[in-house]
């Protein structure tokens, strides 16, 4: 059959009519696979999540909320899609669930609204080998994945880069890095760095993030996380930043290491005080109605966008340009 012809038969197939075509046989597995993703179908999902844990388990949904669960199952060397198990005889089981992944990500052309990657990698090395296969298939396809929401589940920075880098930043405006136990350490310094976390909205990094400073999380409207230590330039850099940043919404973070800030009341005035916490209020530049609320309690910290009307009675409000 020509190409040209099979290529108008492909385009007018949806994602899991190509993916059956692809099953028939070696020369149309082949011709699909060399095909320019321009001229595939629009698989039209709206989540993916791929999840390690003693079987690799992907799961996806389209826009009708219909799920599709692969379970990939090393111990008895099969996949398994929504019920219906194949034996893999002599293939690797992490190379098909790669592969399956990368086919998936092939066909997407619309932007997903959630991406979940579970890499699990607790009990392995600090490179895990299914965080290698990811990131070697990132690299391959050479393309980003378009999605508005990322999550990462990882223990280690390896894990976490295997994957964001590979996030269109266009199109990403939440970034959540999540590990197995919150009470771990982890570096940050390639993570901060990278287009993806300059570019996104909302971060959350429940751990201790170990060289991330408070300049790289000014420029986010929201952000949640978990820092070894703060000083009081810390916070007041923070304060001067969100009341000239008219996107800011939150920022919240607690403190391993926490010592009595001396000099706040000093420089901001004394607090109001209510049960455990303490607040201060600012004014926002350009604004008569948007206040910028601090309040702390210990090692926690909140910097809020809240309304004028919002601040208690007997609190003082600073204005903007406070020194």
């Amino acid at each position: 059959m020509p190409a040209l012809v099979m290529e108008n038969i492909i385009k007018s197939l949806d994602f899991r009519s190509v993916l059956t075509l692809r099953q028939v046989c070696r020369d149309f597995l082949n011709f699909i696979d060399r095909l320019n993703d321009s001229k595939l179908p629009d698989s039209g999902f709206s989540k993916i999540g791929i999840r390690l844990n003693k079987d690799i388990c992907l799961k996806i949904e389209d826009q009708d909320c219909r799920q599709h669960h692969f379970i990939y199952s090393e111990s008895d060397n099969s996949r398994s899609y929504n019920g219906k198990t194949t034996t893999l005889e002599n293939l690797n089981v992490m190379d098909v669930a790669v592969r399956d992944l990368e086919l998936i990500l092939k066909f997407q052309k619309s932007t997903l609204n959630c991406s979940n990657f579970d890499l699990n990698d607790f009990q392995h090395s600090k490179e895990s080998p299914f965080s290698v296969e990811l990131n070697n298939m990132f690299r391959k396809i050479n393309r980003k994945i378009k999605t508005k929401d990322l999550v990462i589940i990882s223990d280690s920075q390896f894990g976490f880069m295997s994957i964001l880098p590979f996030s269109d930043p266009e199109t990403l405006e939440f970034i959540d890095l999540h590990p197995t136990d919150h009470e771990m350490q982890i570096e940050m310094d390639e993570i901060v760095k990278t287009e993806q976390w300059r570019k996104a909205k909302k971060i959350h990094c429940i751990f201790y993030a170990l060289n991330m400073t408070v300049e790289d999380i000014c420029h986010l409207s929201g952000f949640g996380g978990t820092m070894p230590s703060i000083s009081f330039r810390d916070l007041d850099f923070l304060r001067k930043t969100f009341i000239t940043n008219s996107n800011f919404e939150y920022s919240e973070f607690a403190v391993r290491d926490f010592e009595k800030i001396e000099g706040i009341s000093d420089t901001w005035g004394p607090a109001f005080h209510s049960e455990y916490w303490s607040y201060w209020y600012f004014r926002i530049k350009d604004s008569n109605e948007k206040i910028l609320g601090l309040k702390s309690q210990e090692n926690i910290y909140l910097f809020q966008n809240i309304e004028l009307n919002d601040v208690p009675n007997g609190a003082a409000v600073q204005d903007y340009n406070k020194n």
